[in-house]
């Protein structure tokens, strides 16, 4: 596996979700994969997996983007870490949030995908006490 195919496996995997694309998922996941959400949900196997994503898609709920910023991939481990943002309809909520997955390949499909989540407001608490002590506030 290279860098290139694993670029596509990745977005084709994000992308399928936008488009709740059943096929395009269910395509660049193995048999025995495993997907550790930022939520906390755990998924194992190609069937759970679909199910999953079925039902998941089989609502209202949406993801209206899962834009990607960076990706890095280490051909002698066969993973890639990706930094994403992502936003979707969830329950009726709307949720948005930056965050990352390491994701590992076995057979040049997605073994193992696990989500990091991060605040999507950030700020700056150490400026703020930077400017109390200087006057600057």
């Amino acid at each position: 596996m290279n860098r290139n195919q694993a670029f596509r496996i990745i977005g084709e995997y994000f992308e399928s979700w936008i488009k709740k694309d059943t096929e395009m998922f269910s395509k660049v996941i193995h048999d025995a994969a495993i997907i550790r959400e930022c939520t906390g949900a755990v998924m194992e196997g190609k069937n759970e997996l679909v199910n999953w994503f079925t039902q998941w898609n089989n609502s209202d709920n949406k993801v209206d983007c899962w834009e990607i910023k960076e990706i890095g991939f280490d051909e002698a481990s066969e993973a890639a870490f990706v930094e994403w943002r992502f936003k979707c309809l969830y329950d009726a909520q709307e949720y948005e949030w930056d965050g990352a997955s390491i994701v590992y390949f076995k057979e040049s499909l997605i073994i193992e995908l696990n989500e990091y989540k991060m605040k999507r407001n950030k700020f700056f608490p150490y400026r703020s006490v930077k400017n109390r002590e200087s006057g600057r506030e």
